[in-house]
């Protein structure tokens, strides 16, 4: 590298970082339903948690929706992957499964159209996501087994059944979207919706449904996690004061860093020309951040 495309690189870090902060990526997969009935419940449990992150954010740029055909291992790993190389640690990640599961009493899978993931890879990918604080529901019939897997230091885990043996269908993804957007589930009503609020309103409609059935619950929510009262995993009120002009250049900023999150993939293919190539995508990064400041509303 020569000492100018050095110099100029440095130049583009140093502008870039004053602008860096904390966001929060949604992560949603709705799964394989199997039947007509289920890929539609699924559909729809997923896209009102999508509506609920959007609200929250004021924008989609940080959302991504994966659901029906589209929510392939392949899609879930690439999703996952680019966070990996697009997060910071001051981020926050926000990660929801609805769907069917399995556990056969050794493996834990997702069901995905085509091949599914398993629940080693999944912990996997998530782990290497830098986002200190995690927020990870899964929704799925038997994703308990993947409750001790899957916890962490920073990572809250709420599973819909607490084993693998609880293999039903389950209804926590309905009530957990539900909770994201009631007045009711909001305890301290500060308009925004904790994961343990969030947990807490979910597990006590879970069990009023079976309960006023007069049938055997089978399924029963279980949270692990020391952060899930402090992670705000949603806002009631939608986000008002983001003008047209900063939603805009928050989905130019968002675009910016997907495709510097790539470049960084591909470092080794890239060769001399990768920074270069990042150095002009920083400094442009670095000019719409300033524009972002200077139209954020006060």
């Amino acid at each position: 590298m020569s000492v100018r495309c050095g110099v100029l690189l440095a130049a583009a870090m140093l502008a870039l970082a004053p602008a860096a902060r904390a966001e929060l990526y949604y992560v949603i997969i709705g799964g394989l339903g199997g039947t007509p009935e289920y890929e539609e419940a699924f559909a729809t449990h997923a896209r009102k948690l999508g509506e609920a992150a959007e609200r929250t954010l004021g924008d989609d740029a940080r959302v991504s929706l994966l659901v029906g055909s589209a929510a392939t291992r392949d899609a879930l790993r690439a999703r996952l992957g680019n966070l990996a190389a697009r997060a910071k640690q001051s981020d926050r990640l926000a990660v929801f499964l609805v769907g069917h599961g399995s556990y056969d009493g050794s493996q834990y899978k997702f069901n995905l159209p085509g091949p599914d993931i398993d629940g080693a890879e999944l912990g996997q990918l998530l782990t290497a996501i830098p986002a200190r604080a995690q927020l990870v529901v899964n929704a799925t019939s038997a994703s308990g087994a993947v409750l001790e897997d899957w916890a962490a230091t920073g990572r809250a885990v709420i599973t819909a059944t607490r084993s693998g043996a609880e293999r039903n269908a389950t209804r926590f993804a309905e009530h957990f979207a539900a909770a994201l957007s009631a007045d009711d589930a909001d305890v301290n009503k500060n308009g925004m919706i904790t994961a343990q609020e969030a947990f807490d309103y979910t597990t006590r409609l879970v069990a009023d449904s079976y309960t006023s059935e007069g049938t055997l619950a089978t399924e029963h929510p279980q949270l692990k996690g020391d952060n899930a009262a402090a992670f705000d995993v949603a806002r009631l009120e939608p986000v008002t004061s983001a003008t047209p002009e900063f939603a805009a250049l928050n989905a130019e900023r968002a675009a910016l860093e997907e495709r510097i999150a790539e470049l960084r993939l591909r470092r080794e293919e890239l060769g001399e020309n990768y920074l270069p190539q990042l150095q002009a995508l920083l400094v442009e990064l670095a000019l719409v951040q300033e524009r972002i400041d200077a139209a954020e509303p006060q």
